[in-house]
């Protein structure tokens, strides 16, 4: 009877020994089955261009002079109350908070504030629109003299009173309040002050008016809503023709362009990921402490049209003695095999509207290795 068992036991034994295999697996025909393929390409043009970035929505206000960067920021605070429109002025001062720097953190700033007197509110507004002749008084309305100032202080102007009742009030039908513009007389560093979206209590931009009542009393306003912007004087002009590097500059903004070639990709194939490599140019990359490691690609379509809501974000990984932005553009690659006849991916920076950072990416080169790469790995139902 042992001896039965210890057979029976050696056939179960050995019956279970095959590796198991799939439930159905034999029942699908072979052509059925997925057979995933990969292609690499790498660019076929590769070019540079601005953009007018959104400045308005900025949790900081950029001002400064730095190698060839310039950058005015502009503040247009809140009508003032009805209640103190036939109360005397006796004071008026900005006060800002810094919450940014690039350049040398210890050089010297300094500024001018001035009144505004054109209308403003849109973001195509750049440094020759400020400097154009009667969009602001040159006669300054206060002063901010030369001074080192770190990247937690509060600074505070003194104001003309002249020019803040100028404005009027809320109930003026004629509006007067374009607000103010700081121009940056410093060399060696931009700053970053608080903007009305900054999230940070305590960091947004202040008007501080004290106004003397018919009692004798001095009452104090703080004003703390309103608008603003900052604007840059762009790109280096050599950029605009350098085809070897694609150059994306925070706060510009520039951004880079690069095309390609996928059509060894079967019609209407299924893209199950593909990833766009850029490798960086550290030589004329400028980072700093506030720096945002990524960028950002966004799909173009045909007409040439930069569709943000289609973005993959790029992260530096590290390739031997290269470092490379990887990006997810699978969905890219996806609308281009379905049909879209302009094969372009922009490159931004990830903090376009509030820093200054620039990317100095490889573009279009003799060097195989250093030019824009996508891998796709795709399939046809076989």
């Amino acid at each position: 009877m042992i001896s039965f068992l210890i057979l029976l036991v050696v056939l179960f034994l050995t019956g279970c020994a095959e590796k198991p295999t799939p439930v159905g697996v034999k029942l699908l025909p072979k052509n059925d089955f997925l057979q995933l393929d990969t292609i690499i390409v790498t660019a076929t043009r590769s070019f540079n261009g601005t953009i007018f970035p959104t400045t308005s929505i900025s949790p900081r206000i950029l001002v400064g002079n730095y190698n060839n960067i310039q950058c005015w920021g502009m503040y247009r605070f809140s009508l003032l109350p009805d209640s103190t429109k036939n109360l005397p002025i006796v004071s008026a001062q900005l006060n800002l908070r810094t919450v940014y720097h690039f350049g040398d953190s210890l050089a010297p700033f300094s500024m001018t504030v001035h009144q505004i007197l054109m209308n403003w509110g849109t973001d195509s507004l750049n440094i020759d629109s400020l400097k154009a002749p009667g969009f602001y008084n040159t006669i300054p309305c206060g002063v901010f003299n030369p001074s080192p100032i770190g990247d937690t202080s509060t600074i505070s102007i003194p104001l003309d009173t002249t020019m803040i009742r100028s404005w009027g009030s809320l109930s003026d039908t004629t509006l007067m309040d374009f607000g103010l513009l700081l121009r940056p007389t410093n060399s060696g560093v931009i700053k970053g002050f608080g903007s009305f979206t900054i999230s940070e209590v305590g960091d947004e931009p202040q008007l501080l008016l004290r106004f003397k009542d018919v009692a004798g009393n001095i009452d104090t306003l703080i004003i703390t809503l309103g608008a603003h912007r900052f604007v840059t004087s762009g790109m280096n002009p050599a950029w605009n023709t350098d085809a070897s590097h694609l150059w994306v500059m925070n706060g510009g903004a520039n951004r880079g362009y690069v095309e390609f070639d996928v059509s060894k990709v079967p019609l209407h194939a299924a893209v199950h990921k593909a990833t766009l490599d850029l490798t960086l140019d550290s030589r004329f990359s400028q980072f700093n402490y506030f720096t945002t490691d990524s960028a950002r690609a966004y799909f173009t379509d045909t007409s040439g049209t930069t569709l943000t809501y289609i973005m993959g974000i790029g992260e530096p990984v590290q390739n031997g003695t290269s470092r490379v932005y990887r990006f997810p553009v699978g969905d890219f690659v996806q609308r281009w095999v379905r049909g879209a006849t302009l094969n372009r991916i922009a490159i931004a920076g990830f903090d376009e509207d509030m820093a200054l950072d620039v990317f100095s990416f490889y573009g279009i080169q003799p060097v195989e290795a250093l030019k824009p790469k996508l891998t796709i790995i795709y399939s046809v139902l076989q």
